[in-house]
């Protein structure tokens, strides 16, 4: 077909253009067997559901990218130059609509600057890979690569964990490859499509914009590759150390990242992100400030030991992963009980138990991990942040270091990979003496869908204890068995959900893990309750597990979801005498200062502080904080002057111990031990 002498399209079956378009057609045929089901599903029921919308847009697709792959478009090399700065500036709208369609945001509500925050996002990485390449169609098959991989990979995380991907997950690649065989990836229909779409992108990138045959001196190519770099450069200043988002309305609502992307965008939520990478000095702080304030809490008087070991007692944490009590809302009844153990030792009144808060939902462990060990709190840290691997590289005080300071020797056990999260780097920076890691474990291992049980866990605890029991001992426990996924078709399924069972089969798999962690938590305690030397235990969750939203949406109603589902059970138990409380709501960050208590040991005048703030802020977490009379007040809510000055203080002495360099106060942070060896 010829339109005008200098512009004409005409058909060329080359054996080059037939590869192509080989290539094209059996990549969407392969993918189109494989993925039958995007295709025609079928329900419970096993009625058939014929997608004809997929099957033709996938067919249409697939079909017009290998056409146009047999196709030559002829153009004035002047015309041709023109199209391919055109595509690169235009392609970075398609993929944001192919992206945020996948990811189910509510894109067609978006105000006009929301889109074109968005756009400056796809555009910067476009516009760099041109620069690179001078090639538009490589810009195109680079730039929308990175861009689709992103927004695919995001919607997998949202699936298994709840929360979209943040700019800190890049440094737990590594963590994410162990844990993400657990899981099943299922593509979507949108998928489907959009991969069609970036497909048909390249090629028509690359018939409409051949770099070969256009002839430009070498002057033009170095302006234009340099014209290229700046425009990126410019974009990244505005996008991060200018924030350009921020003026143009785009806010991150750190206690919810995913209903935050949704109203952003992807890549606006993301990289809004990236402003709270840098960890700012809180308002006030100076050396100065510290130091008096230091002095201030050295004078508290250490609370009251809630036990009474008689001699320095084994010391034992555990972190149960993904364990929380869905029981305790009273709204869905289970089948049998998948707590049977805890709940008779709540009823007991003989230890110290409650409700404890996290500040991460689905995953993220390290950090529950850092709160307890450190009695800090992300609530001071940018959101997303990982302190295991950005900010533990030197000795830090916390409390493995506080009991070493008594002569504790300190041991801590997970049966997962040893660089997950960088535990093997900050371990010993927090005091430990030993890590024991699946590859090291002494015990025999049994596994519950296909990870290391609680039961060996527990075993490999009662073999440390064993062996380092004439010495003071404290081991920290970080389970794995519960991890998600939930999806496991060989594992037996023992708790149903009364009234509604197999109707979430995710839910139904969590409860029955816990139930078997259930028992090897009465294992542990009938254990030690018979040995002779005195042995505290404090066991409690890191987070909640990522469920079915149905299964949320019915546990949680008339609750506050924003709030409630960061509730884990907690628990303090000796094998002497505790003094029994029930405590109603405590954040993780305040149950070291509550273990030693219960170990009949004082802490630092720094765990004196906490345990003073906790009667007036008994929560502190990345969600918020709570006040003595059950108020939550959400992150960015603006606080009372008595709340926001309490948090204040205690924000300036986490930052001095932390990242207080040189005018590090170490008196306020170190163990009694130390300070009465001195």
């Amino acid at each position: 077909m010829n339109a005008s002498p200098n512009f004409s399209i005409c058909l060329r079956p080359s054996r080059k253009n037939v590869l192509a378009a080989l290539a094209v057609f059996l990549t969407a045929a392969a993918f189109f067997v494989l993925e039958w089901p995007l295709a025609a599903e079928e329900n419970e029921s096993g009625e058939r559901t014929v997608y004809w919308w997929y099957i033709l847009t996938f067919g249409g697709l697939s079909l017009a990218a290998a056409a146009l792959c047999l196709t030559e478009i002829h153009m004035p090399p002047g015309i041709r130059q023109k199209l391919g700065w055109a595509l690169v500036l235009t392609l970075p709208v398609g993929f944001f609509v192919a992206v945020d369609v996948i990811n189910g945001t509510r894109i067609w509500q978006f105000s006009s600057q929301r889109c074109i925050a968005n756009y400056l996002c796809y555009l910067l990485v476009f516009i760099l890979a041109y620069a690179i390449t001078r090639r538009a169609w490589a810009a195109a098959a680079i730039g929308g690569a990175v861009c689709m991989t992103f927004g695919i990979a995001n919607y997998f995380v949202v699936q298994f964990r709840g929360q979209p991907i943040l700019p800190w997950d890049f440094q737990s690649f590594a963590t994410a490859l162990t844990v993400s065989g657990g899981y099943e990836y299922q593509p979507t229909r949108k998928m489907g499509v959009a991969a069609m779409c970036y497909i048909g992108s390249v090629v028509l990138s690359a018939k409409l914009a051949p770099q070969e045959g256009i002839e430009t001196s070498g002057r033009f190519r170095i302006t234009e590759r340099l014209t290229a770099l700046g425009v990126s450069a410019a974009l990244a200043l505005a996008l991060f150390p200018m924030d350009l988002l921020s003026d143009m309305g785009i806010s991150v609502w750190t206690w919810n990242q995913k209903t935050s992307s949704e109203i952003t965008g992807i890549a606006a939520g993301f990289v809004a992100n990236v402003q709270f990478m840098m960890v700012d000095e809180p308002e006030g702080y100076s050396t100065a400030k510290a130091r008096a304030l230091a002095e201030e809490i050295g004078s508290i008087q250490p609370p009251a030991p809630i036990g009474q070991p008689g001699k320095k007692p084994t010391i034992i944490a555990i972190m149960n992963e993904s364990m929380t009590d869905f029981g305790q809302f009273n709204t869905l009844k289970f089948s049998p009980d998948n707590l049977p153990y805890l709940h008779s030792l709540q009823q007991s009144g003989q230890m110290v138990w409650g409700t404890a808060y996290s500040s991460v939902y689905g995953g993220n462990t390290c950090n529950s991990e850092y709160e307890f060990l450190s009695g800090n709190t992300m609530a001071f840290l940018p959101t997303g942040s990982k302190p295991y691997q950005q900010y533990i590289d030197s000795p830090q005080t916390a409390l493995p270091s506080i009991l070493k300071s008594y002569g504790y020797h300190c041991v801590a056990v997970h049966p997962g990979n040893r660089d997950a999260w960088q535990r093997m780097d900050a371990y010993p920076h927090l005091g430990f003496d030993e890590f024991v890691d699946a590859t090291i474990f002494d015990v025999r291992r049994t596994f519950e869908h296909r990870l290391t049980s609680d039961y060996s866990c527990y075993e490999q605890v009662i073999y440390e204890y064993e062996r380092w029991r004439r010495t003071p001992l404290f081991i920290f426990n970080v389970t794995i068995q519960n991890h998600g996924g939930y999806e496991d078709p060989n594992y037996r399924t023992r708790v149903r959900v009364s009234g509604a069972a197999g109707q979430w089969p995710q839910a139904e798999q969590y409860l029955s893990l816990t139930k078997s962690s259930d028992e090897a938590l009465e294992y542990l305690l009938d254990y030690f309750e018979a040995r002779p030397d005195p042995v505290v235990i404090l066991f409690f969750g890191d987070h909640w597990p990522k469920l079915e939203e149905e299964f949320n949406q019915a546990l949680l109603e008339g609750y506050d979801r924003v709030v409630d589902q960061y509730r884990v059970p907690f628990f303090i138990w000796a094998n002497y005498p505790l003094e029994g409380e029930k405590i109603e709501a405590v954040s993780l960050n305040y149950l070291s200062g509550l273990l030693l208590r219960a170990a009949g040991l004082e802490g630092s005048p720094y765990t004196n502080y906490l345990e003073q703030l906790r009667q007036n802020l008994p929560v502190v977490t990345d969600i918020g904080t709570m006040n003595n009379e059950g108020d939550f007040f959400l992150a960015g809510d603006s606080l009372p002057s008595p709340i926001k000055d309490w948090l204040n203080e205690y924000a300036i002495l986490q930052y001095n111990n932390s990242f207080g360099g040189d005018g590090k106060v170490y008196s306020a942070f170190q163990g009694k031990g130390i300070q009465r060896a001195a």
